[in-house]
């Protein structure tokens, strides 16, 4: 069946007109010229016997002939056989669909936008190629922009990696199929490009090729004493609740903020869900952990302390329930500059907030030995191993097979609170024979903690009593 002829404006051939224009499939037109002469890539649809149109939002010829080919260059194909090759799709137009697309459904968003940038600044004043296709980025071209990274910004290795991660990972997402939108609004299943470079250079490598720091592996893990200076440090109530989540749970900065414990706590099991009703399981996995008895008590006594705030101030009860983190009367969104500037002034300036689940997770290995990495991982929310024994418990509901963790997480924090002033217990916390023999934890005394954070000094105090059973290990 031939294809219906196409309706052009009345101004269709005039002098410096686009109108019938022709770019992959797609036309130019005007067909409002009384609205401004903006105009419209168009294409007929077989199908519906219409003509489909998307404005372009702009009345000059030549800016609509570069967003046709725009929006054409980055459209997806609708299977694998009509996918664009590496050489045929440009970077930028890859970048821009992940910055609008993707990355505007992680936490890391912000991160992600000064990426892209890094990367168009090198290829612009770098590489100087802005029209550069996906095929561009050998290995040689990779080590380039590490490069240009060290030169021009100062940048490490690790920030290195991370733009690097960011650029792999649009990359990627323009030759997965999946959900996109076509160059006229419609959403259709395809990709952007048939296949793209494999992304070679990590932080390591990064360091070795351009002679510079290497990262430390891990990140910074602060000494018991350091983490109870920071602890002591922290002055405001909303910050104080988030640190005793952060110590409890192990859990990421904003797992810990969209924590609600109406719907994500459950008082007759124990048990805690990280990730809200509402949110999808991402790779940033949030898991199913119980309680430690330290945040039940402390659940328990925020409940309390905020109806009771509430009704003095109101002279009611809340209608609906009260956020758990609230400055000002608002929610908490997020801490991190807060964290850092508290560090700061601290004197522990490497300290973030990611810094307590690295803590938490590193104190727990050394303090209770026989707490295994694989229910630490559990705890953590990352992948278990394929082919683990255990990993059929992380993907269910049954979380009663962290009961162990729980137990470490609350023996390194009565640990804690034998450096710090701050209260980090709202109960009476006990860990009897069998629960300090499961998890291999012997309570310290304060010498030994302060040496060196964990190491040195007598191993605990000379008792009667090997397994301080009598011993209260919390205040």
């Amino acid at each position: 069946m031939s294809e219906k002829p196409r309706r052009t404006s009345s101004i269709s051939g005039s002098v410096g007109s686009a109108v019938g224009w022709e770019y992959g499939g797609y036309y130019l037109d005007i067909p409002h010229p009384e609205r401004g002469g903006i105009y419209y890539a168009c294409r007929y649809d077989a199908g519906t016997r219409a003509v489909r149109r998307r404005s372009l939002r702009t009345a000059d010829g030549e800016e609509a002939r570069q967003a046709l080919v725009a929006l054409v260059s980055a459209a997806p194909a609708r299977s694998a056989e009509e996918c664009a090759l590496p050489g045929e799709v440009l970077t930028v137009h890859v970048l821009e669909a992940y910055l609008n697309g993707h990355a505007t459904t992680i936490a890391s968003e912000s991160q992600a936008a000064r990426a892209i940038e890094i990367v168009i600044a090198y290829l612009r004043e770098g590489a100087k190629e802005l029209a550069a296709p996906v095929s561009f980025w050998k290995p040689s071209r990779q080590l380039d922009l590490a490069r240009f990274c060290h030169e021009r910004y100062s940048h490490s290795a690790a920030y290195i990696d991370r733009t690097l991660s960011v650029l792999g990972a649009a990359l990627n997402d323009a030759a997965a199929i999946k959900m996109r939108v076509d160059p006229l609004g419609r959403p259709v299943e395809g990709a952007l490009v048939a296949h793209v470079p494999k992304i070679v250079y990590q932080r390591v490598r990064i360091s070795r090729e351009l002679k510079i720091a290497p990262p430390r592996k891990g990140g910074f893990v602060p000494s018991m004493v350091e983490m109870a200076k920071f602890i002591d440090a922290v002055q405001t109530p909303h910050l104080k609740r988030w640190v005793i989540l952060a110590l409890n749970t192990w859990a990421r900065p904003e797992a810990i903020t969209d924590f609600d414990p109406t719907t994500q706590y459950d008082r007759t099991t124990g048990a805690l869900s990280l990730n809200p009703p509402d949110r999808i399981q991402t790779n940033k996995r949030r898991p199913d952990i119980p309680a430690t008895r330290g945040l039940a008590g402390w659940l328990d006594r925020w409940s309390a302390d905020d109806v009771a705030a509430w009704t003095k101030r109101y002279g009611g009860r809340p209608a609906a329930p009260l956020p758990l983190l609230a400055y000002k009367g608002k929610r908490v969104k997020q801490v991190k500059q807060a964290v850092k500037r508290i560090a700061d002034e601290a004197g522990i300036p490497d300290l973030t907030q990611k810094s307590l689940r690295a803590f938490m997770n590193t104190h727990v290995r050394r303090l209770c030995p026989r707490v295994s990495r694989e229910y630490r991982s559990g705890w953590l929310g990352h992948t278990v191993r394929e082919g683990s024994q255990t990993t059929e418990h992380y993907e269910g509901l049954d979380f009663e097979i962290l009961e162990d963790v729980a137990l470490a997480t609350d023996f390194v924090i009565s640990e804690l609170q034998k450096l710090t002033s701050t209260r980090l217990f709202a109960i009476e916390v006990r860990l009897n024979r069998e629960e300090l023999r499961r998890i291999g934890g012997t309570p310290r005394s304060v010498n030994a903690l302060q040496n060196r954070g964990l190491n040195g000094g007598r191993d605990r105090d000379r008792t009667c009593d090997p397994y301080d059973v009598n011993v209260v290990l919390s205040r």
